[in-house]
């Protein structure tokens, strides 16, 4: 086979994207479904395209908005908005029918495709970008469908489709622990660079050259730092400021570095100085809260069997609870569980070998103004919740002041 002449979006095997073709085709089938309108569009602030459902199909984001075409047979169709763009998206996507849209007549040759298969009458399930941000199509797009396919239905299946690749294959849960491995190296180059007189906005510039330096992208990057003495934080910002750090600030923040669209994640706590005894009492109960969870999740138990763990070290430690397990990975949602008080969401949710989620625990002493977070990416695996990181997050860790 010939070497790749674009990497941007790293290559999975032949035998993975025929599995993932034939997932997905046989989960169409059980919903009766003859066709997909799979959309992407840009949703976060970084320098991976987002896009995650188009780009498990297709090897592909366009910039601003994508779609592919997946019919029940034959041959997938991607859709981008600009002709001279084509050329490009040939030597990347994995998909052989690749055609310009037009920003603003996109919609309309999505809707000439499903024509051209016979499909204008169908039962059409419509992918939306994101579940994690509650996007299906903008309203245009959903008024020019429907007037150009009258005969059509047009449910949304966004969520259901998300669930096809919620347990990770084989060679996903690689590319997650190579993210994982960026994350950890990037925030450790963070670290070292943070002193007194840095800006965040400064950093941030360093945690992008470090992360594609290393061949990585990333999604996001946020670092935010607060008096102890004197907090507003209990998140960090997502874009960086450009106050200077000085002695005796608590830095905040949340990283996330990927391959291929596969991301490791560390949301961190270090200290400018050494920590107030109230930040080491926060941090005595994120570790503890941690570590509960950790043992506590196991393949075919479910959210309301690990309550006790989300919820008991930092309610003994008379702290606020924001703990959460969200999906992560690929930005693949699955699990999104909350901590409120006592209050925990999605009880249900069962836990199953292959997902990939993230583990915060993140007590808050006064609410928005004083907390910290400890986090990272883990992998269910059937022995239980494996870390994919290598970040010391519970140990506590000053900059020089």
């Amino acid at each position: 086979m010939d070497e790749p002449t674009n990497l941007y979006w790293p290559h999975f095997s032949e035998e993975e994207y025929a599995r993932r073709d034939a997932k997905i085709r046989s989960a169409m089938r059980e919903e009766e479904l003859d066709a997909l309108i799979v959309y992407g569009v840009g949703g976060l602030i970084g320098t991976d395209p987002y896009q995650a459902n188009v780009v498990y199909i297709a090897r592909y984001a366009a910039f601003t908005q994508t779609y592919v075409v997946f019919p029940i047979e034959g041959e997938p169709t991607l859709f981008i908005p600009w002709d001279y763009q084509v050329a490009n998206a040939k030597k990347i996507t994995r998909l052989k029918d690749v055609r310009p849209g037009s920003l603003a007549q996109i919609t309309d040759r999505v809707a000439d495709r499903l024509d051209e298969l016979g499909l204008a009458s169908g039962r059409i399930g419509v992918v939306g970008a994101s579940l994690i941000h509650n996007i299906s199509l903008p309203r245009e797009h959903f008024e020019i469908l429907e007037r150009r396919l009258p005969g059509a239905e047009l449910p949304v299946v966004t969520r259901w489709f998300e669930r096809i690749y919620m347990v990770k294959s084989e060679e996903e849960i690689a590319f997650i622990r190579r993210g994982a491995g960026m994350t950890d190296a990037v925030h450790e180059v963070l670290f070292q660079a943070t002193r007194p007189g840095k800006r965040p906005s400064e950093l941030f510039d360093v945690v992008l050259s470090t992360a594609h330096a290393m061949g990585g992208r990333i999604p996001f990057g946020h670092i935010g730092a607060t008096p102890m003495a004197d907090p507003e934080m209990v998140y960090p910002d997502p874009y960086a400021m450009t106050r200077p750090m000085r002695k005796g600030d608590v830095v905040l923040t949340e990283l996330a570095v990927g391959y291929g669209g596969y991301f490791g994640k560390v949301w961190a706590t270090y200290f400018i100085g050494p920590p107030t005894p109230r930040y080491e009492r926060l941090f005595e109960a994120a570790v503890r809260t941690r570590r509960e969870v950790y043992a506590a999740v196991k393949p075919g138990r479910t959210v309301r069997e690990i309550k006790p763990a989300l919820t008991r070290a930092i309610r003994e430690a008379g702290f606020h609870n924001k703990t959460l397990l969200f999906g992560w990975g690929n930005y693949n949602v699955g699990i999104g569980v909350r901590v409120v008080g006592d209050e925990v969401t999605q009880e249900d949710f069962r836990f199953e070998a292959g997902q990939c989620m993230s583990v915060a625990s993140w007590p808050i002493a006064e609410p928005d103004r004083c907390g910290i977070w400890l986090g990272d990416c883990a992998i269910v695996t059937q022995g239980g919740l494996e870390n994919l990181q290598r970040y010391p997050l519970e140990e506590i860790r000053v900059v020089p002041a």
